[in-house]
């Protein structure tokens, strides 16, 4: 290759072009910088954004579980609660049943004192019935003897077939 001669206003022209390329590429990458910085900032900003609205979410989240449980919590509480009622009810019932029942053999035991009682006095008014019919039949057996016994001594006789 041929070597050309260039003019010495030639050559600071090409520099002082090329120094002007220089700087614009330099003022072009200084720009597309700044731009760029611009869009991590905007993204950063943009991640950060998201990131508290995920952050809110997630509060106002936590903050329904805490209500789910509390709820959960209440709910448990006062079934807890009704079943002691229950329980509790059922003791006072089953206590009042045994009651009645101690009643109810209570009064059957007075019942059969009196029957007890009754027996004992029919018992003793047949003894007492016994007694007297022998009695009576002794008496009259007596009197029948001694009504004979006063007829005959008047001389009055008995029939004779």
């Amino acid at each position: 290759m041929a070597e050309e001669v260039v003019s010495k206003d030639q050559f600071n022209e090409f520099v002082k072009r090329m120094e002007q390329g220089f700087h614009h590429a330099d003022q072009r990458h200084n720009d597309l910088l700044v731009a760029l910085n611009e869009r991590f900032i905007q993204a950063d900003q943009r991640h950060n954004d998201l990131l508290a609205a995920m952050n809110q979410r997630f509060d106002q989240v936590d903050q329904r579980f805490a209500q789910v449980d509390q709820r959960y919590s209440d709910l448990l509480a006062a079934m807890n609660q009704c079943f002691n009622q229950i329980d509790q009810q059922r003791q006072e019932d089953r206590q009042a049943m045994m009651q009645q029942f101690q009643q109810v053999d209570q009064r059957f035991n007075q019942v059969d004192q009196r029957f007890a009682q009754h027996e004992t006095r029919l018992v003793s008014m047949e003894n007492w019935m016994r007694t007297t019919f022998v009695t009576l039949g002794i008496v009259a057996l007596g009197v029948a003897a001694q009504l004979l016994y006063t007829l005959l001594r008047f001389g009055l006789k008995p029939p004779m077939p």
